[in-house]
């Protein structure tokens, strides 16, 4: 094999949480490195923000709202993601709704902060500084409310959803004390909900846990995982994101509802738009169709991707976009720090429940025993997830990480790549002993996890 010194790489830039990584696929090797579209970065981001909020989707401008439902004294709660999301526009866009709303009459210490928490673990106040407020913290540390999923006193029943699924909302959430709720969002392709954000701060967000339960265990098939119309990009016939949106109508007939929706792209803030929340759950759909969907012509032997994770959970968002891109019996490389660990207690555990099953008994194991209305616990649907992919490509899944390397390889069952000196030449010696043995493979690298790969 020729000198690693003397190749000419291809330019593939990608990201290892912060470490720019590029020239690692040989020239000549038949490579597509798949770049998400040009969008213009916005100019007076300030500008655009006001716009949205004076001219919303399908309801009353904020201050409109301000003006109709506030008196001195009453909450506006404004909800924020927690810390296992990017949270790149929280820090951005909060201090600027603060600003508007005092400028409309509200009392400064009459707005709260709830964190949208779903069933994750509720955020330390270090957390809190570190990946949602920065140094906005000491300004909200005394007006801030953290959703806690397993307190059912905490909860207000709702009654049903119209498939049966128990609404049981945070009471701080729907008290009438508090005259309007604002999400503050940033709408993304999600992995079987097709598009996270607006409507799923509530649920699951805010929601008990028996209703994150009720509602997430209705994605399985046995035979292919989740249900064909539970998948990326797509809510059209998707019994999860559309019970969430029945459930939404039904808080909004009540409970005033404005959500402020940041668009994201390759770190940056593109656009901002506000409105109902149905609305906007509808005008992300088309928003991030346009600058997340990129056209294949054929599906690669090997998949290359990045996904900054807080945890392995986390990750499998990018292996399933990566699974969107690859063949049948492919390879899948995917790097991700993961520096909280492998993420919900019930994923580990679940994994290792069926170690010594093939991969598909494993999935249709899991889906039989730990998917139902009484039993679903989030976290497990990513080991349904994983061993479909694990099947596909033929246990072909490979992981960079800062985690276990045993736990990776014999919980998991996935493979770990040899380190090297660094993420660089870790990721060049895969690629190069890959194409010793594969010369002709096809190989795309993902600029962004966020890709729809669509065949044309």
């Amino acid at each position: 094999m020729q000198a690693v010194s003397s190749i000419e790489y291809h330019d593939t830039p990608i990201y290892y949480n912060k470490i720019r990584i590029n020239h690692f696929i040989p020239i000549g090797a038949n490579c597509r490195y798949l770049k998400v579209p040009k969008v213009e970065q916005l100019e007076d981001l300030p500008r655009v923000f006001n716009k949205a909020i004076n001219s919303p989707l399908n309801t009353l401008s904020l201050r409109e709202l301000v003006l109709k439902y506030y008196k001195t004294g009453e909450k506006i709660v404004i909800l924020v993601d927690d810390h296992t999301r990017p949270n790149l526009h929280t820090p951005i866009i909060l201090p600027l709704l603060l600003e508007k709303l005092v400028s409309f009459g509200v009392k400064e210490q009459d707005v709260y902060l709830f964190i949208a928490t779903g069933s994750h673990p509720p955020p330390t106040d270090e957390l809190i500084r570190e990946r949602i407020l920065g140094d906005q913290f000491e300004d909200w540390k005394d007006r801030i409310w953290l959703h806690d999923c397993d307190v059912d006193e905490m909860h207000q029943d709702l009654g049903l959803s119209e498939l049966k699924t128990p609404i049981k909302i945070d009471k701080r959430v729907l008290s009438a004390s508090a005259c309007i709720r604002i999400a503050l969002s940033d709408s993304e392709y999600h992995y079987f909900a097709g598009i996270s954000g607006s409507v799923k701060f509530f649920v699951p967000g805010s929601a008990a846990r028996k209703t994150i339960r009720f509602n997430h265990s209705r994605i399985f098939d046995p035979n292919t995982g989740f249900k064909p119309a539970c998948r990326m990009a797509n809510i059209k016939g998707n019994v999860c994101i559309q019970d969430i949106r029945n459930m939404v109508e039904i808080i909004k007939e009540e409970h005033p509802i404005f959500v402020i929706d940041a668009i994201t792209h390759m770190g940056e803030i593109v656009n901002i738009f506000a409105g109902d929340i149905i609305a906007i759950h509808n005008n992300a759909v088309q928003q991030l169709r346009s600058i997340r969907d990129v056209s294949i012509s054929e599906k690669a032997d090997l998949v290359i991707v990045t996904k900054p994770s807080v945890n392995f959970y986390q990750a499998g968002k990018g292996y399933d976009a990566a699974s969107h891109a690859v063949k049948e019996g492919g390879s899948i490389v995917i790097l991700a720090a993961c520096p909280d660990g492998f993420g919900p207690q019930d994923y580990l555990d679940t994994v290792n429940e069926v170690r010594d099953k093939p991969y598909l008994e494993a999935m249709r194991w899991i889906i039989e025993n730990r998917c139902s209305e009484d039993t679903f616990e989030v976290g497990i649907q990513n080991a349904v997830e994983l061993f479909k992919i694990l099947e596909m490509t033929n246990g072909s899944l490979y992981v960079y990480s800062e985690l276990d390397k045993t736990v990776l390889e014999k919980s998991f069952r996935v493979k770990t790549l040899k380190k090297r000196k660094n993420v660089q030449e870790t990721l060049r010696e895969f690629v190069l002993s890959y194409l010793k043995h594969h010369p002709d493979n096809l190989i795309y690298v993902f600029e962004d996890y966020n890709i729809l790969s669509k065949l044309s």
